[in-house]
């Protein structure tokens, strides 16, 4: 048994893609082809992985569905200009999403997309909305200097 067709397809979440490919050459009586598809290896950018889920459309049709986070720098959005709001004792961050992958889910990215600013690190944006064409994130926090 061996993969054949491995297709690339869009950006999932932050620097992960989705890839697929065929599983061929199992024997047609073979009952186990799921375990067969989950247990095969595929080398995709030089490391072998193997599918996250399969699906068995029968004898020589089962796909097997990878994720894969490593060497996916087109699925890898940043945050670029932010603009600094306070507020009542409160500070709002917002920044600006910018290579958002085409067909990519903006709310996913804007969540996974991680952010170092002022000394702390969030895994993605607390709140996220679109305007004018574009995709923002924002955090907001106490802030110290108006205690």
């Amino acid at each position: 048994m061996f993969w054949t067709d491995l297709a690339s397809h869009t950006c999932t979440t932050y620097a992960t893609r989705e890839y697929t490919a065929r599983l061929v050459n199992i024997p047609s009586c073979y009952n186990r082809r799921v375990e067969a598809c989950m247990a095969t290896p595929v080398k995709i950018h030089g490391a072998e992985y193997t599918p996250k889920w399969c699906e068995d459309h029968g004898p020589n049709n089962v796909t097997g569905h990878w994720e894969v986070g490593q060497h996916e720098p087109d699925c890898a959005p940043y945050w670029s200009w932010y603009k600094d709001f306070v507020f009542d004792g409160m500070q709002r961050i917002e920044h600006y999403l910018e290579n958002l992958p085409s067909g990519g889910d903006w709310k996913e990215f804007c969540a996974t997309t991680p952010v170092s600013f002022r000394g702390m690190h969030f895994t993605g944006a607390e709140f996220y909305f679109q305007k004018n064409y574009g995709t923002y994130g924002h955090w907001v926090f106490d802030d110290e200097s108006c205690k």
